[in-house]
């Protein structure tokens, strides 16, 4: 009975908490990323002259993925980020790069606190990325029937991204609601140890 008519606390508490999870996920140093942009494709008169399955054409897709993170692509964005000024620990550089295939795009993402570090680290990435896809090709190491066309380079990121403020949001909310139920329930005994005495 206590929580239909103290509903409003446990609301107010999870209000609270929702708020907190907000502030909390703001908290932290703007973080800025920059996104670069493969289209890669099958030649299609290669498709219709052989019979291509779904996995040969994903592990012929993957080449991509494969070109970006090779030694040779990775040891030059870590000399650059250098150059740049900026950490050159390959732990940092993966922890900040993330790689997204959404059909026949790729996206090179980097983030990092300085939005102009972002954007000329994740073109210089991509463009030697690319050198390394053509490379594989000449090597015989991707098919010849995998189109690689040049990356679209990555503007300046003009506003800060926020990772997990919905998590943080709703953990706060559960945290408040919990709080809501123990506050009422601490005050219904009150209540009842005052009736009592």
């Amino acid at each position: 009975m206590n929580y239909l008519r103290l509903w409003w606390l446990i609301l107010v508490a999870a209000l609270l908490g929702g708020l907190a999870g907000f502030l909390f996920s703001r908290a932290h140093a703007p973080v800025y990323e920059a996104i670069a942009i493969y289209m890669v494709t099958i030649d299609p008169d290669i498709i219709e002259q052989e019979t291509l399955d779904m996995y040969d054409k994903d592990i012929a897709l993957s080449a991509t993925y494969g070109a970006l993170i090779s030694p040779d692509v990775i040891n030059y964005v870590l000399s650059e980020a250098a150059r740049l000024g900026q950490n050159t620990e390959y732990i940092n550089l993966i922890a900040n790069t993330s790689f997204e295939r959404r059909h026949a795009f790729w996206e090179l993402r980097f983030r990092s606190s300085d939005p102009e570090f972002a954007q000329t680290l994740v073109n210089l990435w991509a463009e030697k990325g690319y050198q390394a896809m053509l490379k594989s090709q000449v090597d015989g190491a991707t098919p010849a029937y995998v189109i690689f066309s040049p990356p679209s380079p990555a503007g300046r990121p003009e506003k800060p991204i926020y990772f997990g403020t919905n998590k943080l949001v709703m953990a706060g909310s559960a945290i408040g609601w919990l709080v809501g139920l123990l506050g009422v329930e601490l005050a219904g005994q009150r209540f009842l140890s005052r009736i009592k005495s």
